[in-house]
């Protein structure tokens, strides 16, 4: 059975890129984009240990030094690209995707409170008093509730 796990007297290069596909595994898992950096530095690693034989402990060192760069560089290239457009810049945002959008009050505001539409869904609202039909808009959004205001001329 001690055949089967690797010691601590060495590492070979398949045992980082199990780790690597481990890791992707878990990338796929998981929400985000981390664990394809550390997945990245572990089949590098694999790559320089077949190539030149390290000890542990130096490929341990490695290991954390190119997971950091490998995060960094991750978050500063592929983190700020742009998947197209003005709608691309705000996917994954949530409701404040929202904001700046006009919408139509479709529950009147009353006391602060009501609902409008946006695309094919209702959603619950606040702001100013104003009657069914009307036209606002959005100004923030917290959760599922958007904040509205009033667009001058629009009240019937």
């Amino acid at each position: 059975m001690g055949d089967l796990l690797p010691s601590f007297e060495r590492i070979l290069p398949g045992h980082w890129w199990v780790l690597g596909a481990v890791l992707l595994m878990l990338e796929v898992a998981a929400p985000g984009v981390f664990f394809v950096w550390l997945a990245l530095a572990s089949f590098a690693l694999g790559l320089v240990v077949f190539v030149l034989p390290l000890a542990v402990p130096f490929q341990l060192a490695l290991f954390a030094i190119l997971s950091i760069v490998a995060v960094f560089v991750g978050k500063r290239y592929v983190g700020n690209l742009a998947l197209g457009g003005q709608e691309g810049d705000r996917l994954n945002t949530g409701a404040n995707r929202l904001v700046g959008r006009t919408v139509t009050v479709t529950a009147a505001i009353h006391n602060g409170a009501g609902r409008v539409r946006v695309g094919d869904s209702e959603w619950r609202a606040t702001g100013p008093d104003t009657p069914e039909g009307a036209q606002v808009l959005i100004v923030s959004a917290d959760g599922t509730t958007l904040a509205v205001r009033e667009i001058s001329g629009t009240w019937v």
